[in-house]
This record gives structure tokens, sequence and C-alpha cells, in this order.
């Protein structure tokens, strides 16, 4: 890495710990969270482990202030903190049973399916972000487990699949053919379901297309803006 890219690097992330102390939100894309994360990473390409110390810390505070009171939302609630610490923990950061960690999470996402007592599409705060959530339970797990838990995933994917196919038909936001085409891409990729998943991501496609809709895969990263500074690094 060139001295100029530290230099650069040094200071945001300088920034960004700053904001990270001050803040109360412990959320993945404004929070706590998110700034461990981009820590964790920033220790690894940097070498300086001030800074996977102070991304410990972070994660101790978020350890003492999550509470299923907080909103399920993705982008700063329930949903993206268990994202976080499945990430945090399958990429090696940190020792733990994601099972156990993100039980009442999982049962929290079950719930809302089950009740489909929601009617936001979007990845930040709606369904979609239920959807990339459970892909991203699912996604490192061998395809033929079969314990409890992972049939119980699998079974809520379909769940989910099936919501998604009734509230696509009810999309006003063009953009969100877009958060939707993206997470069933995804979830092609757990092959479960794959002739609903492969008909409906052709839906969104040709409604992105004919509404000139703008592509992005906003699911990138997590969602995470910081650590898209790093996109070139991890």
């Amino acid at each position: 890495m060139m001295d100029n890219d530290l230099g650069f690097l040094d200071g945001y992330t300088d920034r960004l710990i700053e904001e990270g102390k001050k803040t109360t939100e412990i959320g993945l894309w404004d929070g706590k969270t998110g700034i461990a994360i981009y820590l964790l990473h920033i220790a690894e390409i940097t070498g300086n482990e001030k800074y996977k110390d102070i991304a410990s810390e972070f994660i101790g505070t978020v350890h003492e202030m999550i509470s299923i009171e907080i909103p399920y939302y993705f982008d700063n609630g329930l949903l993206g903190i268990g994202c976080g610490f499945d990430y945090i923990i399958s990429n090696g950061y940190a020792e733990g049973n994601s099972d156990v960690i993100l039980s009442d999470i999982d049962l929290l996402a079950r719930n809302i399916i089950d009740s489909r007592c929601i009617s936001d599409f979007s990845f930040d705060k709606g369904v979609c972000g239920i959807g990339f959530y459970l892909y991203n339970r699912l996604k490192s797990r061998m395809a033929d487990d079969e314990t409890m838990i992972d049939l119980k995933l699998k079974e809520y994917i379909i769940y989910l699949i099936d919501w998604i196919e009734e509230l696509i038909m009810k999309i006003t936001d063009k953009q969100e053919y877009n958060d939707a085409y993206f997470l069933l891409t995804r979830l092609q990729k757990l092959n479960i379901f794959n002739y609903k998943v492969e008909k409906l991501s052709s839906i969104c496609l040709q409604k992105m297309i004919d509404l000139n809709c703008d592509i992005t895969d906003n699911y990138d990263l997590l969602g995470i803006p910081s650590l898209k500074i790093l996109k070139l690094w991890i």
C-alpha cells in the first residue's frame, strides 16, 4: 500500500473512531457495530493492533446495550447487528457460536415472516433486510447440513420467498425492484426453491429495465458505508 493511501486511511480512521466514541448508536450502518467491523479490517490492512483493541471495546459496548426493544431494522437495528456479529465470527475476528448468540434475532425474523406484519419492502427497514439476514445465516453452512437450526432457516427462506412473490406485485417505489433483484440473486446461491427465485428475479430485472431503475448492489459489504473505502483491500 502506498504511503499516501496509509495517510488517508489513518486520518479517516481516526475521525471514524471519534464518531464511534461519541455516538450512542450501536447499529451496523451508522453505529458501533459497523465501525468495529471497519476497524477489524483496517487493523489487518495496516498491521496496527490498536485498531483491533478499539474494535473490541466497541463490540463490548454493543453487547452491553443490545436489547430486544431495539427495532428489527437491518440498517441500524437488530437484524443488521446480528449480521455484523455473524460476519465478525465467520471471518475469524472473534470466537463464538453464532447459533447461540443469534437465537433471539433468528426468532424475531421468523416471527415477522409468520405474521407478515410489515409492508415495507426495502433493504434497510423492510422485508429485503430480513431476507439478507437469513441469507447470511445460511450461506456459510454446508448445503447438506440437517441440524434443527439449518432446517428451520431453510424452511423460513421458503416462507420468505412466498412473501416476496406477494409483495413484488405491490411495489410502488421502483428502486425496490433493485433491492429485490440483488437479494434474489443471492438467495439463488442457496439452491432453495430456485424455480420460484429465478422467476421472481426475471420479473424484477424486466421491471428495472422498463422503469429505468438505478442498478446498485446495496448489499455489498453488508451495506456498511465505511467499508466501501476499503474495498480494494478486502
